[in-house]
């Protein structure tokens, strides 16, 4: 497996991580301070959307670059 593989690899398995963690903090069985599963929630799906955006960003590097190299 080759570093690019490598690396988009583990951006997925960070923004599934990180939607799943919100989930996880969202619909837990958290009584004693709702509020503050709300906030870490909130932030979990905040960091699972920019890691949705920094992946997309390094596919098309990443493309771009395979691209230039054939030339």
């Amino acid at each position: 497996m080759n570093i690019k593989a490598f690396h988009i690899f583990f951006i997925i398995l960070s923004t599934l991580l990180a939607f799943g963690f919100g989930l996880w903090s969202w619909m837990g069985p958290f009584s004693d301070n709702q509020m503050l599963n709300g906030l870490v929630s909130v932030t979990s799906f905040a960091i699972g959307i920019g890691l949705m955006s920094y992946g997309i960003h390094v596919w098309k590097k990443f493309q771009k670059e395979e691209f230039k190299g054939e030339e």
